[in-house]
């Protein structure tokens, strides 16, 4: 028994490394999310195949990954969600700055 736990242990290690090393990109946006002012204004952001899709409010808006932003057209331009590492937060264009999102556990 112990034999076969010893040759099983390299595989299951390297299965695991192969497959941590193969998560999607953009994957840290996928999840729902809450504005850190206002509790009422939510948002998730799901994947849709190479793109993604962000639900507000009923509203869903296409978005792209570029540069590890996502990019969302709009008739303004293009506005850029960021994905900030350090604190696990978004941040997303508003009228008066920038909003900050965390995300919903």
């Amino acid at each position: 028994m112990t034999r076969i736990l010893r040759k099983s242990i390299p595989s299951l290690l390297l299965l695991s490394l192969f497959v941590a090393g193969c998560s999607h990109a953009g994957s840290q946006f996928v999840r729902k999310w809450v504005n850190t002012k206002n509790a009422n204004d939510t948002m998730a952001i799901t994947r849709n195949g190479d793109q993604f899709l962000i639900l507000v409010s009923h509203d869903k808006v296409g978005a792209i990954l570029k540069d590890g932003t996502l990019q969302v057209p709009s008739m303004m331009g293009t506005m850029t969600v960021t994905y900030v590492k350090s604190s696990d937060t978004l941040l997303t264009p508003g009228f008066f700055g920038q909003n900050e999102y965390k995300r919903v556990n």
